[in-house]
């Protein structure tokens, strides 16, 4: 799987519970308005786990951008409350799924512009398949029974 399409995952699966929200990929705004959340990737690290596959540690922060604390704190709340009830993040166009393994959020601060904002940490894994070599298939098998 490419990073950019788990970290569209993760932007599709906050999308479903605040739609009218706006969602930023990766790149915070200069001046952020209020009813913003930024989605991206924090640190990612790969593991071997076995031969035939490794194990993908990422971590997505979640900044959101409120009114007033009162909303910072509902709405980094719920995402909270919704990741680790559901355990998993459906992957886009896969049938594969992000296992959510633990989420944290900071206490909420008042950026310079007047908006406050509190920081989310989702941390996730995945697991890979690592790249096998193939064989061209048997195309015919003969018996031959000797007695």
């Amino acid at each position: 799987m490419a990073v950019g399409n788990e970290l569209q995952s993760v932007v599709d699966f906050v999308k479903t519970m605040y739609p009218t929200t706006k969602i930023v990929k990766q790149n915070v705004p200069s001046t952020p308005a209020a009813n913003t959340c930024v989605i991206r990737l924090l640190t990612s690290d790969t593991e071997s786990e076995t031969l035939y596959h490794m194990r993908r540690n990422r971590d997505y922060q979640v900044v959101y951008y409120g009114s007033n604390v009162e909303d910072v704190i509902t709405k980094l709340d719920a995402v909270e409350r919704k990741t680790m009830n559901n355990l998993v993040i459906p992957i886009t166009g896969s049938l594969r799924y992000i296992r959510v393994e633990g989420f944290s959020s900071s206490m909420p601060f008042k950026t310079e512009s007047g908006v406050d904002v509190a920081i989310g940490v989702l941390q996730t894994t995945v697991r890979e398949a690592r790249d096998q070599k193939t064989y061209d298939k048997i195309m015919h098998v003969y018996a031959r029974i000797e007695r």
